[in-house]
């Protein structure tokens, strides 16, 4: 069950998401509504790639646990939790996060990326007062590098004992 500051945020977050919506665009076409409703949050290839990550340094996990933010991995038996993030929903490129790589929309783009960025700093400072050690990975990294992955994930775990 969520805990109730969960819930109150989420619908904060939600309310300033709307509001970024109805600033910078009008309401999306059915057609690029229904491509948006495909993008998965969860059993997403990136993170079958760091489950196999996991398993190769014999570290056990659980998927999506229910915590502030909404984790996609929690190590068991620590007080880690990892984050995989999208380049483009997280902003990684700065011509994303200030709307340079879009033809369309690109004040809500830009807000969106921003806002993202600014959310991610949020659950990351709220997580770590509440006692997590958050690890993030950007989807090249996990892809490209996954044995700099495996290291950062051993000693992120071994700082925390």
């Amino acid at each position: 069950m969520l805990n109730k500051s969960f819930k109150l945020k989420k619908h904060r977050r939600m309310d300033r998401e709307i509001k970024i919506k109805k600033a910078c665009f009008k309401t999306p076409s059915q057609e690029t509504s229904v491509r948006m409703r495909l993008i998965k949050s969860s059993g997403t290839k990136l993170e079958w790639k760091m489950e196999e990550i996991f398993e190769k340094i014999a570290l056990s996990y659980v998927r999506q646990p229910r915590l502030l933010g909404r984790p996609d991995f929690r190590i068991k038996g620590t007080n880690v939790v990892v984050f995989c993030d999208s380049s483009f929903w997280h902003g990684r490129k700065e011509r994303e996060r200030n709307g340079l790589s879009f033809k369309k929309n690109r004040k809500f783009w830009a807000a969106k990326l921003t806002y993202n960025r600014k959310r991610d700093l949020k659950t990351n400072r709220a997580l770590k007062r509440e006692g997590w050690r958050v690890l993030r990975f950007w989807d090249t990294d996990i892809f490209k590098f996954p044995e700099k992955v495996s290291s950062k994930l051993l000693i992120g775990t071994m700082k925390n004992g």
